[in-house]
């Protein structure tokens, strides 16, 4: 196949950027056709992007905005950032870098999919809002999109292309409450190992009903004594009695009840108040809620990809997906950690096996097959 070929803008290194578009178009092609359609542009989608590109690949990152990479966390174990960096910041960072070795950017969300003759057929729509993130984060990533040439989908538009990397994410069930979205992040959060060093001796609230709930209550003793857990639902908790007596001789009061308010002002909750006769309210400066996150699978199963029990998609340790030329990396896969440093690993893999497949028989090695 051929190569991308190159535009007048330059990269950081004063050489001329890959184009964005696709490599080559058939004869008679009503839409032109890509190396590699990127469903998803947080960390993993992006590592992806970078990657290809490099290779020179023509890559198009396809984001509907509706993610994790723009919530308010603050990433404090990623290797390199001492002080840590904000999700934005990477994501922000992670699009000029996949920019500047030419890759492509189109807001929409894929709806449908399909693949024939070795081609994927992506179904585009735009109009897309309402997702994910804080105003300001969604903002400063359109302006970004703008100064980078992002294109915004019709209804619908088609992408075709030679590989598809599923990066699409999940959706957490946060609790809903007025001031949420500005909280997520900055005092609720959802992973121990990201922001439990944060809570060293703060006062911490943990809303579930299930036994994760009950092991993210206890761990949290590893960085302070101050912890509450509430079964968040009027139903009570779904664990046996034993495991609340645990919680009890370590200390930590659990209560049945739903929690009815979440009040907060600028990012910080204050406070968990109870949905029993007293309205009881438990000061806390952190809320850990233990839920499951749903994986953004719905691409996966029309182009006919394995998901496992929890209908995250099923990868090899090189985010093969089993279909050939559709490969998945990040927080909807279900190989690693749902981590940052998990996500640009896995999206570096995918680039590598979809770089791979795109090589002309005579570039592998003789009798290796396509990948």
């Amino acid at each position: 196949m051929s190569e991308s070929g190159q535009s007048g803008a330059l990269n950081n290194s004063g050489q001329p950027a890959p184009q964005a578009g696709p490599s080559d178009q058939p004869d008679g092609a009503p839409d032109p056709v890509y190396d590699c359609a990127i469903v998803g542009g947080g960390p993993a989608g992006l590592s992806a992007a970078v990657n290809l590109a490099r290779m020179r690949r023509s890559v198009l990152v396809i984001d509907d905005r509706d993610g994790r990479s723009l919530w308010s966390q603050i990433n404090r174990n990623y290797l390199g950032f001492p002080d840590g960096i904000p999700a934005t910041e990477i994501r922000l960072l992670g699009r000029r870098q996949a920019a500047t070795y030419g890759a492509g950017f189109l807001l929409g969300r894929v709806t449908a999919a399909t693949s024939d003759g070795g081609l994927f057929r992506l179904l585009v729509e735009g109009n897309v809002g309402g997702g994910a993130g804080t105003d300001a984060n969604v903002t400063r990533d359109e302006e970004l999109g703008r100064s980078l040439g992002e294109l915004q989908a019709g209804s619908p538009q088609a992408v075709i292309a030679r590989t598809v990397i599923l990066a699409t994410g999940v959706r957490d069930p946060f609790p809903e409450f007025p001031g949420r979205d500005e909280c997520v992040g900055r005092s609720l959060f959802w992973c121990i190992a990201c922001d439990g060093y944060e809570a060293i001796d703060c006062s911490v609230g943990v809303v579930g009903h299930t036994e994760e709930a009950v092991e993210m209550a206890l761990d949290m003793l590893q960085f302070t004594g101050q912890v509450t857990i509430t079964a968040g639902r009027s139903e009570g908790f779904s664990v046996p009695e034993s495991r609340l007596a645990e919680l009890a001789a370590n200390g930590i009061a659990a209560y049945r009840w739903p929690v009815a308010s979440y009040p907060n002002e600028n990012g910080q909750i204050q406070a968990l108040v109870l949905g029993d006769p007293k309205r009881t309210r438990i000061p806390v400066e952190m809320v850990f809620t233990a839920h499951t996150p749903t994986a953004r699978n719905e691409i996966a199963r029309q182009l006919g990809v394995a998901l496992n029990a929890l209908g995250q998609i099923v990868v090899d340790s090189d985010q093969h997906t089993g279909v050939p030329g559709v490969y998945a990396a990040g927080d909807a896969t279900s190989v690693h950690d749902h981590q940052v440093s998990a996500a640009v690993h896995e999206g570096n893999q995918a680039a590598c096996a979809a770089n791979y497949r795109l090589y002309r028989p005579v570039q592998r090695a003789p009798g290796t097959e396509e990948c």
